[in-house]
């Protein structure tokens, strides 16, 4: 079965939603050329119209599939770069559309044993994402500034006209959180969930300045919703998944709400994927 690429056929819904906190100062930058002249700072967060901070989801789309990467390699489960060309789905393109219009089944049975799981989840080129995540818009915020300077990478001395001023969101702050997906196994739920806990546990930051200690966040009011969950049992959906008996949590702390999840998490490291 290949329901985690299909997009004709709705089998499952998951969602996953809460609340994000920041734990050291967090900065999602934008480009030099949409920088607001009336601010201090020469270094900006991206902000909404109305001047909320915000995470976008396509930052966390990077965040989750950069980590998701490291996981897999630790897995020893392959995945492609996701960089523009190098992705499973440009090997594969041309093959695809060519079966499109003769046999859609034998398409979609190259796409399915062509890919890796990265690609299955995240998207490529032709291969839409099988989970949304949403921009984050800050519910409770301060804004920071630091001064900082620059250190040239080739001479390990300070640039000239290296200091600038940086602004961030200060630790304390609170964002929302939300994901779903469509069709995910229980092996791909417990990957996304794997990723989760890695920024949770601080084994992976967000944003920039990451050598400055910056973007570090943890995780609350955690809750998981499946459409097919009955009678405690989330059942296999796919010839790699793997039914089990759990307890989905409900408005949980982090470190609680990856306790509850752990099964789904041995589904996704026990699968020969």
């Amino acid at each position: 079965m290949t329901l985690l690429i299909r997009k004709d056929i709705l089998a499952r819904r998951v969602k996953i939603y809460g609340k994000i906190e920041t734990l050291a100062p967090l900065r999602i930058g934008k480009g030099r050329e949409e920088t607001n002249p009336e601010s201090a700072a020469t270094m900006q967060i991206i902000r909404t119209y109305d001047e909320k901070p915000l995470i976008p989801g396509s930052s966390w789309k990077g965040i989750f599939r950069s980590t998701g990467e490291k996981i897999a390699k630790e897995n020893r489960i392959f995945t492609c770069t996701g960089l523009t060309r190098q992705t499973c789905m440009d090997k594969i393109l041309s093959q695809v559309q060519s079966l499109m219009s003769k046999n859609i089944d034998e398409a979609i049975k190259l796409v399915w044993d062509e890919t890796c799981i990265n690609c299955k989840i995240f998207g490529a080129p032709s291969l839409y994402s099988a989970i949304s995540i949403f921009d984050s818009i800050a519910e409770k915020f301060n804004i920071g500034y630091r001064p900082m300077i620059a250190i040239s990478r080739d001479t390990g001395a300070v640039t000239r006209s290296a200091l600038a001023t940086t602004e961030y969101v200060e630790p304390g702050s609170i964002f929302p959180f939300l994901l779903i997906g469509n069709n995910l196994p229980n092996y791909a739920i417990g990957y996304i969930i794997k990723i989760m806990r890695y920024i949770n546990d601080g084994l992976v930051q967000i944003g920039g300045n990451k050598s400055r200690g910056f973007g570090f966040i943890t995780f609350s009011k955690l809750s998981l919703e499946i459409s097919d969950y009955k009678d405690g049992k989330l059942k296999a959906i796919d010839d790699l998944d793997k039914e089990i008996t759990i307890d989905l949590p409900k408005d949980s702390e982090g470190k609680d709400f990856f306790v509850k999840t752990k099964p789904l998490e041995e589904v996704f490291n026990n699968a020969k994927i």
